[in-house]
């Protein structure tokens, strides 16, 4: 990909990881714009950016590549801001945000204008602290969910390819059931480990989780390699009502886990059926268990 030059809308983890990734490709970032004054400042001095701004009108006429990376509600509004107010030379302009929820479609003002426009989202987690140098070490080799038109995806493709990642195109009626994955696959799998914290904290203490590490770690590794239904293992995949019994009697003083893991063990049960790792009587015998 021939260099570019990229202006960005949105100096949060996610926009300024990205710019200084790009920067370090040999692309020249031309500005940086964001709410905050420090915040633009900051990233802009990073990437050796000579123009940063609060304005989304004082978007650098040469622009070429524009990275908009708002919070999800300000999206819309943006796109109708810079397609009304900045001076770009729209029909030579490729236009991206990284929303995993929201389409491209939310980018038509700059579309109307000539502008090529799709959706890059990383998928990867931005943890509030991280430093922006940690951040990036954390990007090699992750993959990125594009969506577009052809047009779209094809200037999406160049950009991941610029950034060393992977592709998975996602259709544009599926982006709400693939936003739905990358929070299954991180917020919630978050929340499971809040749980297991919440079990072991009377005897575990504030260092409980790494002895749970590596058995995380080789259970996702196990269901990336073989697929969940037959990397499943534990109480469900063996059958065991009288188990399922004991956990959920022990988690009577706990209505909440014991709905969060009654929740899961269903869908545990799914698994397993889909796996043949359990007979139809014993998945049976299993849902009883959990609804009394």
């Amino acid at each position: 990909m021939k260099p570019l030059t990229v202006s960005l809308i949105g100096a949060g983890r996610v926009g300024a990881t990205l710019a200084l990734m790009l920067h370090r490709r040999g692309h020249r970032i031309v500005c940086i714009i964001n709410r905050s004054p420090e915040a633009a400042l900051r990233t802009a001095r990073l990437v050796d950016c000579g123009l940063s701004s609060t304005e989304n009108a004082a978007l650098a006429p040469e622009t070429d590549l524009l990275a908009i990376a708002v919070p999800d509600e300000q999206l819309e509004a943006v796109a109708a801001e810079v397609a009304e107010r900045a001076k770009l030379n729209f029909h030579d302009l490729v236009a991206f945000h990284t929303s995993g929820v929201h389409t491209s479609d939310l980018l038509d003002p700059l579309a109307k204008k000539g502008a090529v426009t799709c959706s890059i989202h990383p998928i990867q987690t931005f943890a509030a602290g991280m430093p922006v140098e940690e951040q990036v070490g954390m990007m090699k080799g992750i993959s990125y969910g594009i969506e577009g038109n052809d047009q779209g995806r094809r200037m999406a493709e160049q950009i991941v390819a610029a950034l060393e990642g992977n592709i998975l195109v996602v259709p544009k009626e599926e982006k709400i059931s693939y936003h739905l994955a990358c929070v299954f696959a991180s917020n919630y799998t978050v929340a499971l480990l809040g749980a297991v914290e919440e079990l072991t904290a009377s005897y575990g203490g504030s260092s409980a989780l790494k002895h749970f590490r590596t058995l995380v770690e080789s259970s996702i590794a196990n269901a990336v390699r073989m697929s969940p239904a037959k990397a499943l293992t534990g109480p469900i995949a063996r059958g065991s009502s009288r188990v399922i019994e004991a956990h959920v009697s022990g988690l009577q003083t706990r209505p909440d886990l014991q709905e969060l893991y009654k929740s899961l063990a269903s869908w545990a049960i799914e698994l397993a059926q889909r796996g043949k790792r359990i007979t139809p009587e014993q998945a049976q015998r299993l849902k009883e268990t959990l609804s009394r």
